[in-house]
């Protein structure tokens, strides 16, 4: 739709027009989503006089949500696009949310009514049990061949509020609403101004941090970046800070003139914190440092990715990195692959813990390796997520037996004519490894969920230890409720029995839980048929043969390691 508006407004020829052209990565262009939002400056004449449009192209995806969230907040009104193939999904409740928490002005559209699978009577009807006693008639449109693209923009210009111009000669006061590295230019901050303006020469500041700094430059998107002498109120820009780290950028945060008046701050600003971790090995371990180049580069571009190293026994060295959610980290592992030409191993996805000590302390851990000591825990917490799934009626019994299955805890329904809304209270662990993949199968595709973090509450926690052949294996310990220990300690020393090749002696697994071992499996060892070479003779002789081998077992087995293949591993811990 967004390239559809920049043909109907001639902001883009069609020369230079191509599919998607607001997304720039090519993994965007593939999937057909949007992963980094992009805004444009797009000027429109019709009869009734000349506009000047601002046109902020978002992330629909749970992962992105504080990113939509600020670029809600530069905006007067938001298009709701319903997919008139799918209808109302639960990305559409949590983003029109977002939209009323802003006080915005919300568009109703209904797109693809060109397709044979489309049914725009039931995306109406739930589209007026949505909006209730906000409901407007919504213009239905086709974003592939343009029909009725040029009415919703008639809409637009009607119902939109024009930003107040009388704020021109207060203080400066612009949200950053999102920020990219360039490689020449340094880190750039996009921004919609408020309030006052933009000069040249005139030394700003950031007001979360206190950094100052003079922009190089600073102008408009058409959609490339175009200078301008001056940004006023109103305006949606773009300053070119010249810093060289674009964690200086915080998105939400206000720019104002460097002086020493007291400004108030622009609302809704926070520090974006991962939600999931996930280790990451490089799959050929004398690319380490390659991996560390990679990820140090996008996160010139991508403030929200954290790094730490991590070492394991069978994958050598590598990094742990904290992902926004799960397509975040799908994205980030695909681009090290292509780009940087780095293939990487992603181990199971964990997600933050807490731990009330006895000290009065509170520590964070996201690994069986950082657990504290039980000994001196008080309490352990998990951070539960609260989530909106939509699914259509039919699945409704296979939906909610599901979340049941991962402790979710029912919150509320609603119907929305033949599709039910249900929120739950679940744990993120649960909902980033089981709700994600398991969704999908019971709802036939149909089903689809948003989710936003809820808080923390305590659970017991406890850490599974494995011992092979009596030595502890930390690579394969692993945090759980304590409620599940017994089966998942059960479930791990099985995949562990499969995983293992046999050694020239027995190989005990075991799975403990504090000094109590819960589960064991035997890897038997390999017999050498040490009597091969006799032929008849006294019994006695076989016997004693036995008994030395058996003996020599014995020894390997008390001074023996056990070999463990790359391969064993990765079916463990995938």
């Amino acid at each position: 739709m967004a390239d559809r508006l920049l043909e109907l407004t001639g902001t883009v020829s069609t020369r230079q027009m191509k599919e998607q052209l607001l997304d720039s990565n090519p993994i965007e262009r593939e999937r057909g989503i949007t992963i980094k939002l992009a805004p444009v400056t797009m000027k429109y004449k019709d009869p009734s006089g000349s506009y000047i449009l601002n046109l902020i192209d978002t992330p629909g995806h749970v992962d992105f949500n504080y990113e939509v969230e600020r670029a809600l907040q530069a905006c007067e009104a938001a298009i709701l696009l319903i997919d008139a193939t799918k209808g109302v999904q639960a990305q559409t409740i949590a983003n029109l949310r977002l939209a009323k928490k802003q006080n915005l002005t919300v568009i109703p559209a209904i797109n693809k009514i060109d397709s044979p699978l489309s049914n725009v009577s039931a995306s109406t009807k739930q589209l007026q049990s949505l909006l209730g006693d906000d409901y407007i008639e919504p213009t239905l449109i086709s974003a592939k061949t343009g029909e009725n693209v040029d009415k919703l923009l008639e809409v637009v210009i009607k119902l939109c509020p024009p930003p107040e111009t009388s704020t021109s000669d207060k203080p400066l006061k612009a949200l950053v609403f999102n920020s990219i590295y360039h490689p020449h230019l340094g880190a750039i901050a996009f921004v919609r101004l408020f309030q006052g303006s933009i000069n040249k020469n005139i030394p700003l500041k950031f007001l979360s941090s206190n950094i100052k700094f003079t922009p190089a430059e600073f102008g408009t998107f058409t959609p490339g970046r175009t200078p301008q002498d001056t940004l006023t109120s109103g305006d949606v820009g773009y300053i070119v800070t010249g810093f060289k780290d674009i964690r200086l950028i915080k998105v939400g945060d206000t720019i104002t003139l460097n002086q020493k008046e007291a400004i108030q701050s622009l609302p809704g600003y926070r520090e974006i914190k991962p939600n999931v971790y996930q280790d990451i090995f490089p799959t050929d371990n004398s690319k380490y440092h390659d991996l560390l180049d990679a990820l140090e580069k996008l996160k010139l571009n991508d403030s929200s990715l954290t790094t730490e190293p991590t070492s394991s026994l069978v994958l050598g060295q590598g990094v742990k990195v904290g992902f926004l959610g799960l397509l975040h980290a799908e994205v980030v592992t695909e681009r090290l692959e292509r780009e940087f030409d780095v293939p990487v191993i992603g181990i199971s996805p964990t997600v933050e813990y807490r731990a009330d000590l006895k000290t009065g302390e509170t520590v964070s851990f996201s690994s069986a390796s950082t657990f504290p000591d039980p000994s001196k825990v008080k309490t352990t917490l998990e951070p539960f997520a609260t989530v909106q799934i939509i699914t259509p009626e039919e699945y409704l019994g296979a939906v909610m037996n599901l979340a049941q299955n991962i402790r979710g805890q029912l919150l509320e329904m609603t119907y929305l004519d033949k599709l039910v809304q249900l929120n739950y209270s679940i744990p993120l662990i649960e909902v980033i490894t089981s709700l994600h993949d398991q969704l999908k199968s019971v709802s036939s595709g149909f089903a689809s969920l948003d989710y936003q973090l809820s808080g923390w509450q305590p659970a017991k926690l406890v850490k599974l230890s494995v011992l092979l052949n009596h030595d502890e294996f930390e690579p394969f310990s692993l945090i759980c409720i304590e409620s599940e220990a017994q089966a998942k300690a059960k479930n791990l020393s099985k995949k562990l029995k499969e995983a293992i090749p046999r050694q020239q002696f027995e190989v005990p697994i075991q799975v403990a839980l504090g000094g109590k071992i819960i589960a064991r499996e035997t890897v038997r060892s390999f017999r050498k048929d040490v009597t091969a070479k006799l032929y008849g003779g006294d019994a006695t002789r076989r016997k004693k043969l036995l008994e030395k081998q058996k003996k020599g077992k014995k020894r390997m087995k008390q001074f023996g390691s056990v070999q463990l293949p790359q391969e064993a591993f990765l079916a463990t811990l995938k």
